[in-house]
Parts: C-alpha cells; structure tokens; sequence
C-alpha cells in the first residue's frame, strides 16, 4: 500500500456520508494543480477505515528539496509554490468537511 507523497487527508465520518462529495471536492482541485486522488484502505484493529492519500505531480515527486544542484532549484521553487496551492485546497476541505472529519 503506498501512501500520499504529499500528504494524507482524513476520509470524511458521521450520520451524512460525505465521501463521495469529499472525493469529488479534492479530485477536481487537485487536478487544477497536477495532483492525484486516491482512497485507500487502511488496516485497524478495529477495523479497516478509508483515507483520501493526495500525490505530488510526476515531476515533483522526488525532487530533493535539500539538494545544492543549481538544476534542482529550479524544481524546488516549483514544489515550493505546488505546495502553497495543496496547502490552500487543504484548507478549503477543512472548511468545507471539517464538521465530519
């Protein structure tokens, strides 16, 4: 099981069952960005739970934000500003989800 290369999202709970909207939420935004959606499964002892794992763009994957090659700075900026945009759609989903999270 792999799990978000940018982060791991919270699948949404509760009485009123958000996921599908949830997903359909962080899809299309994450698509404006070039990243990926999934959900996953993820074993518990109580039982497994759902989680929304949100991958970088292919180009941004393994790019290493500590390297001192000057053909790498040009990447880390770019990851930098991709991770201010996935920063502010996981805001939004807070806001918009938080309340079943």
């Amino acid at each position: 099981m792999k799990l978000g290369t940018y982060s791991t999202f919270d699948y949404p709970t509760g009485p009123a069952n958000k996921g599908v909207a949830a997903l359909d939420f962080l899809t299309e935004e994450f698509k404006k960005i070039g990243g990926t959606v999934r959900v996953i499964s993820n074993p518990h002892d109580f039982g497994e739970y759902p989680s929304f794992e949100i991958d970088y763009p292919e180009e941004l994957e393994f790019v290493d934000e500590d390297s001192d090659d000057e053909a790498d700075k040009e990447l880390v900026a770019k990851k930098d500003e991709w991770h201010d945009k996935a920063d502010a759609i996981q805001g939004m989903y807070n806001r918009r989800f938080g309340d079943y999270l």
